[in-house]
């Protein structure tokens, strides 16, 4: 059960959700359920600015720096000077895909994976291993999506992880049990406006 969002403070964004923010839905016309969804998480997100300009609330937003990655891999400078620009007013801490974080996923990897990337891993393991003593180098398989979710859960205070993605980063982030809400489920009432005080399951 992920706390209602009148009670969050500490929100970690996965990548999809920061591509959800920079997007203009009017471009998305013709796929009306990315249309909706990115409409949904820039409402959420004014959501947020607004009660920073009434009560003073801070928010701290969470970025892992495979996020970061991930997005200047096509426009690094543009990309994140909107980043810093749509956030002027909040608090961001980008989180670092340490040597401690990979070394946890090493160890075991199974506790870090749904099943069926499990067996995606196996086979991986099985197609680059020639000879019985090879060492196949886990750190280049991992996938992006794995790191991010693995960084969300290094912090200790954390009150839900967004995302957008519900076929890969999802799964991973509810196998490592952390509070993770898929942005298409965000709550909404009768008015079709942010619900804050609904609790989320």
């Amino acid at each position: 059960m992920i706390t209602p969002i009148d009670k969050w403070e500490h929100i970690f964004l996965d990548t999809s959700v920061i591509f959800d923010l920079l997007a203009n839905s009017e471009n998305l016309k013709k796929n009306e359920l990315v249309k909706k969804r990115v409409e949904n998480t820039q409402k959420l997100f004014n959501y947020f600015n607004e009660v920073t300009k009434q009560t003073g609330k801070k928010y701290m937003f969470y970025i892992s720096a495979v996020t970061i990655s991930e997005m200047t891999r096509n426009d690094s400078e543009n990309m994140v000077n909107a980043i810093f620009y749509f956030f002027n007013s909040s608090g961001i801490t980008f989180v670092d895909f340490s040597k401690n974080i990979a070394s946890k996923i090493s160890q075991n990897v199974r506790e870090y994976l749904p099943d069926y990337s499990v067996n995606q891993f196996i086979s991986h393991i099985q197609k680059n291993t020639i000879k019985p003593n090879d060492i196949v180098n886990i750190r280049n398989w991992i996938i992006d999506d794995l790191k991010i979710a693995a960084s969300a859960k290094s912090i200790k205070k954390l009150d839900v992880v967004l995302t957008a993605d519900k076929n890969t980063f999802k799964p991973i982030a509810e196998k490592l049990k952390i509070p993770v809400l898929e942005t298409n489920n965000i709550p909404k009432d009768l008015f079709d406006e942010i619900s804050s005080i609904m609790g989320i399951s």
